[in-house]
């Protein structure tokens, strides 16, 4: 019997994950949208859907990919990593949905 990722519909062979529900990826993305409020999730999945998002050659210091975010209005750009974001929230030392944007494409 095949059994399938209950939030993505991919073919799970782990056997833990199997027991589980969700694969190990999809698990890591819930556990992640779990530490935020749900309007920001659901403006990081809006995102997520409007192809809001695109990565940069870019890295920071420590290797991170930075990544360019379109704000909710879509007439602002942010630079975002996973860490860190040019919004508002963001150079206020808020975790914002551009993060958790970056954080579910990567």
């Amino acid at each position: 019997m095949t059994i399938h990722c209950t939030r993505c519909g991919r073919i799970l062979r782990n056997a833990k994950s199997q027991t589980l529900g969700p694969g190990p990826t999809c698990a890591r993305r819930q556990a992640a949208e779990n530490t935020y409020k749900p309007a920001q999730v659901e403006k990081a999945h809006e995102v997520l859907d409007d192809h809001g998002i695109a990565a940069t050659p870019i890295r920071t210091a420590k290797g991170r990919r930075v990544y360019v975010v379109v704000s909710s209005s879509g007439t602002d750009r942010y630079m975002t990593t996973v860490k860190a974001c040019t919004c508002p929230a963001g150079l206020k030392g808020r975790r914002c949905y551009h993060q958790l944007a970056v954080r579910l494409a990567a």
